[in-house]
């Protein structure tokens, strides 16, 4: 109980080696892990200030807890693409118990996009080839960094829901459901077919032109109906008979 407990699994050549450490929650105070320093660098270098001796606890290369520490780099130019930027770097070098220091400069554009990372000692650099959508508050405009062609264009459709095959699917069940509420209203309601069948009978001896007006023009007093509805049928039958 208050521990935590890290699996550190290990690939090489002549196979796979799985580590455990445990360390106490009271030591752990202050500790950033790789992907929290990663969220405090960009958020260091959209404000192009970091607090002199900041110092927090992280991992180093053979999983013992050390000070990790971060120092501004200050602003500089870099080429992405065809476009030549502002970029502000900041420095982390993570102390170690039995090997020498680890550092890495890493900048990052105005927005927070990492824009190269080195170790020093290292003959690697990752670069940024090419300038992303950029964030709010970073760079004023993206269309300097962007050529028209560039910017995505999506055209309109019209919806077929029938060639659908989710849409048609919700469809039918939604037809299915609807149908069930009805036959189940008018099961409970038996009082419905009578009144339908007179009805019915009434539009074959009228033959009106417009059904629906004729339907609005005699409308049957639905209170009654519920209360009686045999009788109102008969009286309406009869009220309407020539």
């Amino acid at each position: 109980d208050d521990q935590l407990v890290l699996n550190r699994i290990i690939s090489e050549k002549e196979g796979v080696k799985t580590q455990t450490h445990t360390f106490p929650l009271s030591s752990l105070k202050g500790f950033v892990s790789d992907a929290s320093n990663l969220m405090i660098l960009r958020i260091l270098a959209r404000q192009k200030s970091v607090t002199e001796n900041m110092t927090f606890l992280s991992f180093d290369a053979d999983t013992a807890l050390s000070k990790s520490v971060y120092r501004a780099l200050g602003s500089k130019k870099q080429m992405i693409g065809e476009e030549l930027v502002d970029i502000f770097g900041i420095e982390r070098t993570v102390s170690s118990s039995k090997d020498s220091s680890g550092t890495w400069h890493c900048y990052f554009l105005a927005d927070g996009h990492l824009a190269s990372r080195v170790q020093l000692g290292s003959t690697v650099i990752m670069k940024l080839q090419h300038l992303p959508f950029l964030l709010n508050g970073g760079l004023k405009t993206l269309t300097l960094y962007m050529e028209k062609d560039q910017t995505p264009v999506f055209e309109k459709k019209p919806l077929i829901w029938e060639e659908d095959m989710e849409l048609y699917s919700k469809f039918l069940d939604r037809k299915e459901e609807l149908k069930a509420d009805y036959s189940s209203y008018i099961r409970q309601h038996p009082e419905i077919k009578a009144l339908l069948g007179d009805f019915l009978q009434f539009l074959l001896l009228r033959k009106p032109q417009d059904v629906f007006s004729f339907a609005s023009l005699h409308p049957l007093p639905l209170k009654v109906l519920q209360e009686n509805p045999l009788k109102t049928l008969k009286t309406f039958h009869r009220n309407n008979k020539h």
